[in-house]
């Protein structure tokens, strides 16, 4: 019997423990679409063509994750908006590319094109789109950017943000569909 209580009461700890280690997170619900992203990043305004979502993170705003529509004028299809894209980069200062593929999240086919380049100020940024098109039949690229050093250290914002990005339109998973996916 002593056994049962033991066992009972270190699984309790465990699961209570658990709990402990949940990363909070902010929702951005506008302008059509929906993700979200770490507590510690916040909303911010964009200058850059085709924006609905900007975001960087609070303690450094270069580092930073935006949301773009994909201008009609770079073409219909994915393809032909990620090549003409890639042409317009191609001209930018400091320019390299680093990796293109394409891949499935979530029921999303993404074209995936990471490179650098250099920014207004010369800094070298390192760059990872993932570009999408959705069940609107809009293109979206979500863009993650950060200088060259602090790339990795905060990519994981831009894997939140990509992994949880849905339209407005989409309906939201019931809690039974949530607790359904913890044990998948």
């Amino acid at each position: 019997m002593n056994n049962k209580k033991l066992l009972l009461i270190s699984l309790l700890v465990i699961v209570g423990m658990s709990g402990c280690m949940v990363v909070s997170a902010a929702n951005f619900e506008q302008n059509g679409v929906r993700f979200e992203y770490p507590d510690d990043w916040n909303q911010v305004k964009s200058v850059a063509e085709g924006t609905i979502a900007a975001i960087a993170y609070s303690k450094d705003s270069s580092i930073s994750i935006l949301v773009q529509q994909v201008p009609s004028e770079y073409g219909s299809t994915l393809e032909e908006a990620y090549a003409e894209n890639n042409k317009r980069l191609a001209m930018m200062p400091g320019y390299t590319n680093i990796q293109e593929n394409k891949t499935t999240l979530k029921n999303k086919n993404l074209t995936l094109h990471r490179y650098i380049v250099s920014d207004q100020n010369g800094l070298q940024k390192e760059h990872i789109a993932s570009w999408t098109k959705m069940s609107d039949g809009k293109m979206y690229v979500i863009l993650y950017s950060a200088p060259v050093e602090n790339y990795e250290q905060y990519k994981g914002a831009y894997d939140d943000v990509v992994s949880s990005f849905v339209l407005e339109s989409d309906p939201k998973e019931s809690i039974i569909d949530q607790v359904t996916n913890l044990f998948k």
